[in-house]
């Protein structure tokens, strides 16, 4: 879908994400902890979401394995 200035869904989707990260760049930037605890978030963070990932495309592989 396009609105009058030709933009579409998937860009706005894209923009979106973009100012996400931006955002979340920033708060990273400003946040008042210590390098180690940042980093040591930073690693708990994409622990949980490498492991959202796994079980996500595991429920993917298991929906396309029983629509074969």
């Amino acid at each position: 879908m396009s609105d009058d200035r030709g933009h579409t869904d998937l860009a706005l989707a894209f923009a979106f994400l973009a100012g996400a990260l931006v955002g979340a760049g920033v708060a990273l930037l400003l946040a008042p902890k210590s390098g180690p605890e940042m980093r040591e978030q930073i690693a708990d963070w994409a622990k949980r979401a490498q492991e959202q990932v796994r079980v996500a495309g595991s429920k993917l592989r298991d929906v396309s394995e029983s629509d074969s």
